[in-house]
């Protein structure tokens, strides 16, 4: 729909913050049109799967996560996503073995995936029934929530299946609303491919490219054997684990990830909750932010793992403060906004840029005040899933791992 059709307009108008999410510009500027994020976990409890999934319900409806939502689609030109109605739910057929005794990667493909695009559903859910408990399949829009955020929503689900009390989530983004249903949306919303702008059908067609992906497994032994190093070289240096595995990656795997390219950057995502002062940790939505660290291939191949690992945590050290921060993003009535200068600037590109995120902390239930008797996160899709990527993770063992995914084959 174009935005001086004035039927539409008076038609937004009414339904504006009410039953319609406003346009968040950074969410839906690099998100739709990409693949969803998908996510895996295991619950062991025996409960009924009719009581898990009404469970998710009740999350859901609290939460409100997935209430429709006004995007861009081109230039002066906006259509819907929409739920309510639109949670499918898919229950497969029970499979006859315990969780011991499967392969968590054949799990993976066979959680449903969702379109992340006008007039389709927000998010899918995916049940699978096993000798000893259930795996649950997610998949949903990154416009609509990040990792962390989706971490409070899993608490809930989890709470309400256990008939406990949770901590209400913030009111900075909590959509009081009624969602539309999809047969109250005008079709006008609802355009087709072809009408969409060419970056939305790029990231649509990129998302058809064969990738091949390969597995990197980190012991402690080598992370501390890396840390002593680089304190006997430079007392300066504290790393990370995380700039470590991604310093090692860089220097082992450029130049089959990206062959064609005489530099690279690597992006890292971090939460913004925990430094803008204005936005407190429960926050609900999308608050994540991009360091951007660039080398050339040369340099990658000369410098040591933690000469890397330190320019990596100075430059996402610059960034992750508050002034620069403040200046970039502020908070609406609606939820965090970005400032538009920061939103025209280059964002990423595809050719030379390497997302690297660590998402072990998903699989600590525990810091979400859930043992393990209850189960565990199996697994989390890149938050950047059209771009190469470095997404370390846990095993079910508590193994730590990178999955390195590019469009070369990988040796």
């Amino acid at each position: 729909m174009k935005i001086d059709d004035e039927a539409s307009i008076k038609y937004l108008e009414e339904n504006y913050g009410k039953n319609i999410l406003p346009l968040s510009i950074g969410e839906n500027k690099y998100f739709v049109g990409s693949r969803p994020l998908d996510l895996l976990l295991f619950y062991k409890k025996n409960t009924s799967i009719l009581k898990l999934q009404d469970s998710f319900l009740k999350a859901a409806e609290h939460y409100n996560l997935f209430s429709s939502r006004l995007i861009m689609i081109g230039q002066n030109k906006f259509a819907l996503q929409y739920c309510t109605d639109a949670i499918k739910i898919n229950i497969l057929p029970p499979i006859n073995e315990t969780f011991d005794n499967i392969n968590i990667d054949d799990v993976k493909k066979m959680i449903v995936p969702v379109k992340t695009l006008p007039g389709e559903p927000l998010v899918a859910i995916t049940g699978i029934p096993i000798k000893d408990g259930v795996f649950g399949g997610i998949s949903c829009s990154h416009a609509i929530t990040d990792g962390i955020a989706l971490m409070l929503f899993l608490y809930a689900w989890s709470c309400i299946i256990e008939d406990r009390d949770f901590l209400l989530p913030s009111p900075k983004r909590l959509f009081k609303g009624n969602p539309l249903r999809s047969d109250k949306i005008d079709k006008v919303f609802i355009p087709p491919l072809s009408e969409l702008s060419d970056e939305i059908q790029n990231r649509v067609k990129s998302d058809h490219v064969k990738t091949y992906a390969k597995r990197e497994y980190f012991s402690d032994e080598f992370l501390n054997e890396i840390k002593n190093k680089a304190k006997s070289e430079n007392a300066e240096y504290n790393i990370s684990d995380h700039q470590i595995m991604t310093s090692f990656l860089l220097k082992k795997y450029h130049n089959y990830i990206l062959p064609d390219t005489d530099k690279l950057r690597s992006t890292t995502p971090f939460d913004i909750r925990e430094i803008h002062p204005d936005i407190d940790s429960m926050y609900i939505g999308n608050a994540v932010c991009m360091s951007y660290t660039e080398f050339t291939k040369d340099e990658i191949d000369k410098m040591s793992i933690y000469e890397i690992a330190n320019r990596l945590k100075k430059s996402i050290n610059s960034v992750r403060n508050e002034n620069y921060i403040k200046k970039i993003i502020y908070l609406s009535k609606y939820g965090i906004e970005w400032d538009d200068d920061f939103i025209n600037s280059p964002a990423s590109d595809t050719s030379n840029d390497i997302v690297s995120v660590n998402l072990t902390h998903f699989n600590d239930l525990e810091s979400m005040f859930l043992g393990p008797d209850i189960g565990s996160i199996l697994y989390i899709s890149s938050p950047a899933p059209n771009q190469t990527s470095f997404v370390i993770l846990k095993e079910k063992s508590g193994r730590i791992f990178a999955e390195i995914t590019g469009r070369y084959p990988l040796t």
